[in-house]
């Protein structure tokens, strides 16, 4: 019925952007209050016919270039959180610059408690599991989105070595078992 628009006309594409990972959905849409009401309808008649609620309470809408004042309104409209730039996804900053190395803070911090709490009960071999299977991918899944910086690079990478090499204490200053 062309009632929901796409927010930059495509010539070579008319799907709608939509980015979704198990439960957990993006919508990119123009801030529009009747584009907003349809959305809003399509799961409350999914909802009706399998007998399910939608709680939008837990859904949140960001706004780019909206004032303050319309975004307050389809916020109420919609019935959800307000949110701003820039946010996560699935773990990944998302935002309309590219990300600064203070964006990667948290991985970086994921790691490091990561490596805290698990490495010192673990043997040689167990801190090599958890280095190859937790540590390693979880940047490669940030490096699969996002060009990190050298800096980052280096800071998870002296992780890795570190749990690998030393195990948890963070401030041992000792030298590793190989040179």
């Amino acid at each position: 019925m062309n009632i929901l628009k796409l927010p930059i006309p495509l010539i070579h594409s008319k799907d709608f952007p939509i980015i979704q990972y198990a439960d957990d959905t993006l919508i990119i849409m123009e801030g529009d209050a009747r584009q907003l009401i349809v959305l809003k309808s399509l799961p409350n008649s999914f909802a009706d016919s399998v007998g399910l609620k939608v709680n939008y309470s837990k859904s949140c809408m960001t706004p780019i270039n909206i004032p303050e004042d319309k975004f307050d309104r389809l916020a109420l409209t919609f019935g959800c959180a307000k949110g701003s730039m820039p946010f996560t996804y699935l773990g990944l900053p998302m935002g309309l610059t590219k990300p600064k190395v203070i964006d990667f803070l948290p991985l970086m911090k994921r790691c490091e408690k990561r490596l805290a709490a698990t490495s010192m009960f673990l043997s040689q071999a167990g801190r090599l599991e958890l280095v190859n299977s937790v540590l390693t991918s979880q940047t490669s899944f940030v490096m699969s989105t996002f060009y990190l910086h050298k800096t980052v690079v280096k800071q998870l990478d002296g992780y890795r070595k570190h749990c690998f090499w030393r195990g948890a204490d963070l401030n041992d200053k000792k030298p590793p078992k190989i040179a």
